[in-house]
Formats: C-alpha cells, structure tokens, sequence
C-alpha cells in the first residue's frame, strides 16, 4: 500500500510540475548582459584571467521542451601578461565576440524551467594593431528561465566557450567562461 501511494503521489507531483511543458511555444527575441572572464592560452606565454561586461541579443524559436536560438554576444578584455615578457601583445585590449546557433533542451517545472544547452558557431577575435581572426567554436552551458506569465521570461545561464584563433600566426586558444542574465519576450 505504502508503494501504491508513493507511486501515485510521484506521478501527480511530475505532473502538476509539467503541466506547463508544452505551454510555451513561439518565437521569441531577447537581451543579455554579464561577464565573460576570459583566460587565453598561447605556446610559452601565460596570460592573467581577465574579467568584463559583456552585453548580446538572441532570437529563436521554442517548441514544446526544445529551442533553437541565434545568439550574438561581444565582450572587450584586456591581454594582461602573468609575467614580465618582451611580447607585443602585452597590454592590450582582444575584442571578443560570438555569433551562432545553441539548441537548449528544457527540464520544465510549474514556472521555472532549467535547461541545457549547446552552442556552435563564429568566435571572432581582434587584438588592437596586431590581427584578427575569426574561427568556428562551441560552447556549453546551463541556464534557468523564470516565467513571469506568457509572454515575458527572465532568464541566468553560465556557459564555457571554446575557440581556437590565428592570430599574428600563432594559434591562440581562448577558454572563455560567462555568466549573463537577461529576458526574453514570446510572440
């Protein structure tokens, strides 16, 4: 009997927790802001972790527990060497930005709704009087979107980042790690 109860209090509990899997559907469009701390990685050199503020878009389209998203974000870090070191990228300012798709899977509760996600596309870097490149990468990451009614949501998610750019003909490999909150509006 005492199965028989747990077994049905679970299953009426996962479903007054779902009942709202497949409420939110549409298009939709949004705006994110954060920090990207940033720790790029360069044969022989080693760079200090840089912090800043990063601010994007996105837009996508969301069916039942799945979104498909265009995501844009760019962020302005500083080259700070951990040592000493005759090199010329010293001190200066790396213009870092993404541009490309995240499909996100969604793990719905009554309002709250977790996710996972992943990410491909362009990550373009620019070093200020030295070069700039542009390279395909991926990221993952992990996010809470709190929704505020049917049509308005907030949105937190931490991401890790992946690319790797040549730069001045060297292979620059940037790890980048960002946490951004923002909202997202339903059609």
């Amino acid at each position: 009997m005492r199965k028989i109860l747990l077994s049905a209090f679970v299953i009426t509990f996962s479903l007054l927790l779902a009942h709202n899997a497949f409420g939110q559907a549409g298009f939709f469009l949004g705006v994110q802001a954060g920090y990207s701390a940033q720790k790029p990685s360069l044969k022989d050199i080693e760079f200090n972790t840089d912090t800043t503020f990063l601010y994007g878009v996105r837009a996508g389209v969301k069916i039942m527990m799945i979104a498909v998203e265009v995501n844009y974000f760019q962020a302005a870090h500083n080259m700070e060497l951990k040592e000493l070191v005759t090199f010329e990228w010293g001190d200066r300012e790396i213009d870092y930005s993404y541009l490309g798709l995240n499909l996100k899977y969604f793990f719905p509760l009554a309002v709250i709704h977790p996710y996972v996600s992943f990410g491909y596309g362009y990550y373009t870097a620019d070093i200020r009087n030295i070069d700039e490149d542009k390279e395909k990468g991926f990221n993952l990451g992990l996010g809470l979107e709190l929704m505020m009614g049917g049509k308005f949501s907030l949105l937190a998610e931490g991401k890790y980042h992946h690319a790797n750019l040549d730069i001045d003909e060297r292979e620059l490999k940037l790890g980048d790690f960002t946490f951004c909150v923002g909202a997202n509006i339903y059609f």
